[in-house]
């Protein structure tokens, strides 16, 4: 299915991306909706995009279906979608065969540098923060939403 926003984020934070070859699509349209990217996200989305996408992906708002996702490391592997719950499940099987010692100081390691900006941007946060609560964010979401989806959300 879909991972959009927050979804992309999300998906973002995991530790392989799977994605079927007819499956939805996968972006973050933030900035469309007039949100600002909070340090955390920003920066889980530098970690695992191709740096040379980022400001594409970032200021572009685009959604993407698996194969630009692919390119754009959005995602690790794109796969036929009924092979998709097998290969996740063989993924998991590969992967929990790592030491957790090893594969937890590795994966620390290679994360280091973006909890350190995300640390660093605190002073920024609070600003991101006020705006998106802020009445107009608001309205430009709702907005964003009724084009989007045809309907006025509650």
């Amino acid at each position: 299915g879909h991972a959009i926003a927050g979804g992309c984020v999300l998906a973002c934070m995991a530790d392989w991306r799977l994605m079927g070859t007819d499956a939805g699509r996968i972006g973050v349209p933030e900035l469309l909706v007039g949100v600002p990217f909070p340090a955390a996200p920003l920066e889980i989305l530098r970690f695992a995009v191709a740096p040379r996408y980022l400001t594409e992906i970032i200021y572009g708002c685009e959604t993407y279906g698996p194969m630009d996702a692919l390119e754009r490391g959005l995602v690790d592997e794109v796969v036929p979608p009924d092979r998709l719950a097998d290969r996740a499940i063989e993924t998991a099987h590969r992967l929990s065969g790592v030491t957790p010692e090893a594969f937890r100081l590795t994966k620390a390691l290679t994360r280091r540098p973006a909890l350190q900006r995300m640390r660093a941007a605190a002073d920024i946060d609070g600003e991101v923060q006020r705006l998106w609560v802020s009445n107009q964010t608001r309205t430009v979401i709702r907005d964003y939403v009724a084009r989007t989806f045809k309907k006025v959300p509650n």
